[in-house]
């Protein structure tokens, strides 16, 4: 059956982990692999503060973009606020989700003012921790040209309060049977084996790996299996993290 994959790289800013950073673009440049980038826009997390400060970030995030690489606007600071998981209840915690419309709209127009800055479009959200709310869709739409969004869970991209959404399901690569599957790195966080992983994974399924470009975005709505999926999905995932914490 029909099955690709995307690869996703969260946490892109000036003080990243370069070592990692530039092992994981190794990778993909040798397999010739057009990845989605969230980049935070003006990083205020200490957590994402792991190297010094690298002044030709800005010209990075450029060539990326240069060779196809799918830049996203990852939040503006990067720093959780509230408690609200919003539409996507994987972590309780947010930038965005529980703030009012004015004050998303502000962050969302500081975070493409400076994109536009340093001549990075951008059509695509990611929401720092996947939290994000009505209000953040209303904020994108009203100081963005945003019309995508990489998160949710389902088989393959799909349409929703007015956004196209590329459904984001894996943190490690797996081979499945069928459907679009996003696959998504914090290379800041990167073991060795990660990598080693990757690259046998990217080995035998390069062919399967596409890109945002590259793919056939519709106005489908999720049917009723994804629907099941969906809820079996977030109950897993609620024990998995009790069981964690």
């Amino acid at each position: 059956m029909f099955v690709n994959y995307l690869i996703r790289l969260d946490d892109a800013c000036p003080t990243k982990n370069y070592k990692n950073w530039h092992k994981i673009e190794t990778i993909l440049n040798k397999y010739n692999i057009s990845p989605m980038v969230a980049v935070v826009p003006n990083n205020q997390d200490k957590k994402l503060m792991v190297g010094a400060i690298n002044e030709k970030f800005w010209q990075e995030v450029k060539a990326w973009q240069d060779k196809k690489w799918e830049i996203a606007l990852h939040g503006f600071e990067h720093k959780y606020i509230t408690k609200s998981s919003g539409l996507v209840p994987i972590n309780s915690y947010s930038e965005f989700a529980g703030l009012s419309l004015k004050e998303q709209s502000q962050k969302i127009e500081q975070g493409i003012s400076k994109f536009r800055e340093h001549e990075i479009s951008c059509r695509l959200w990611i929401a720092p921790a996947h939290s994000f709310d009505e209000n953040t869709i209303k904020a994108l739409k009203k100081e963005s040209d945003i019309t995508i969004i990489s998160d949710g869970i389902a088989f393959s991209p799909y349409y929703d309060h007015d956004m196209y959404w590329i459904p984001q399901q894996l943190w490690k690569p797996r081979e499945m049977l069928f459907g679009t599957w996003t696959i998504c790195y914090h290379p800041d966080e990167m073991k060795e084996k990660d990598f080693v992983r990757l690259e046998k994974f990217l080995e035998k399924n390069h062919k399967r790996v596409t890109s945002v470009e590259k793919l056939k975005l519709s106005k489908r709505k999720k049917n009723i299996i994804e629907r099941v999926f969906e809820k079996a999905y977030w109950k897993i995932l609620r024990k998995k993290q009790a069981q964690e914490a």
